[in-house]
């Protein structure tokens, strides 16, 4: 086989192999993880600004939502934001905790409201 007609074959059978997602879904997973970059590279109002972008084209991105809630916590130090942010995960999550972003956001929201004076 050619190597035109195997990037042909491959081509064809692509989409079965990684499922298309929808626009916004892939757009808010671009956001996403230019904000995690930042976060790792302690850019956090870039990584807020970008959070706050996916969630804009994916409001139910638990992922970004989670990231939001963790800047507004750990780095800008805004308990009610993070507060809000936390329980929106776990609502949106259905309360699962089997749901890693609910648990994670109990998790902090647990470690928030014991840390309370």
């Amino acid at each position: 086989m050619s190597r035109t007609s195997t990037i042909n074959h491959l081509a064809k059978h692509l989409p079965f192999l990684f499922p298309a997602r929808p626009a916004s879904e892939r757009e808010a997973h671009l956001y996403l993880e230019h904000a995690l970059k930042a976060a790792a590279e302690e850019r956090y109002d870039v990584a807020l600004v970008f959070s706050r972008k996916a969630l804009e084209v994916e409001p139910g991105n638990l992922a970004a939502r989670l990231l939001a809630a963790q800047l507004y916590d750990h780095v800008l130090h805004d308990v009610d934001r993070a507060v809000e942010g936390y329980r929106r995960v776990i609502v949106l999550a259905g309360y699962d905790t089997s749901n890693r972003y609910c648990a994670a956001a109990r998790q902090a929201l647990d470690a928030l409201v014991k840390d309370a004076p």
